[in-house]
């Protein structure tokens, strides 16, 4: 009888690990990594700053104080409470700024935790969307505050939650779909960078969309952003409700947060592996 042939281990393709499915009934079960990692990075985000958490406030201050200057002295504009409208702009857009590209560092500085321990790269996302939350709460806590000061509270504040909701939605949803493209093109932060710049002048936070013709409006509006900060300042300044615009902005950010999840999870299986 002849010796069996013996297959060398080495022709063996070793199958990586699946990443575990992230399904709703598994919220409970990731609830404190994701609470520990939107925790740690919020504290660490500022731990070498002179001035710490004054920044998460300072940036866009800085910012409002420039435009500030441009869209009153320069080119003087005739919205009403212009400043508080500016400012409302400001903090949303910072937000949505921050959120996003903080997705793609985040997934890049958990690299080496990605590659020790099996988890759902989702909640990666979800705890850096978090952090940025942290933040943007700061921002409107301080801006509540000036608008009561200023002009008093709005019969409609009690629906800016939904608001705030929508607006990180949608910037989750981005920065899901911004992460999973990060891992194959590293030069997605650049071109990012300059999207988001474009972006700046398309939403309408210097200016009021409705004082835009009719056709320059319509194309505005298919700017998620221009609908989330129209609700924010139909609450905070305006004591206006429209139901339709409501559900059209809920739509929206809903749609950004299943388009960016899908993308994401379609290719979370290799993110260990290209980072």
């Amino acid at each position: 009888m002849g010796i069996p042939e013996v297959t060398s281990p080495t022709n063996v393709v070793k199958r990586p690990t699946p990443t575990p499915p992230f399904k709703p009934n598994n919220v409970a079960k990731y609830y404190n990594i994701v609470r520990e990692m939107a925790i740690t990075d919020f504290r660490l985000k500022y731990h070498d700053s002179a001035l710490g958490y004054i920044w998460t406030m300072l940036n866009p201050l800085l910012m409002f104080g420039v435009y500030y200057f441009v869209f009153t002295k320069i080119f003087p504009s005739k919205i009403p409470n212009y400043p508080l409208f500016l400012l409302i702009g400001i903090f949303s857009y910072a937000f949505f700024q921050d959120c996003t590209f903080s997705a793609m560092n985040a997934l890049a500085g958990k690299a080496g935790i990605m590659k020790k321990i099996y988890f759902p790269k989702t909640i990666i996302i979800i705890a850096s969307s978090i952090t940025c939350t942290f933040s943007f709460i700061i921002n409107l806590i301080a801006l509540f505050a000036l608008i009561v000061f200023v002009k008093g509270i709005s019969s409609l504040v009690f629906l800016i939650p939904i608001a705030i909701l929508c607006m990180i939605l949608f910037s989750t949803g981005i920065g899901f779909f911004l992460g999973a493209m990060y891992a194959y093109f590293r030069d997605m932060a650049q071109i990012w960078g300059v999207l988001v710049l474009v972006l700046f002048w398309l939403s309408p936070i210097v200016f009021d969309v409705e004082t835009l013709p009719e056709q320059i409006s319509t194309f505005v509006y298919l700017n998620p952003l221009t609908r989330i900060m129209g609700l924010m300042r139909h609450y905070l300044l305006y004591d206006f409700f429209d139901p339709r615009f409501l559900l059209m902005t809920i739509f929206y950010s809903l749609l950004s947060l299943l388009i960016g999840y899908f993308v994401f999870k379609k290719h979370e299986h290799k993110l260990s592996e290209l980072f």
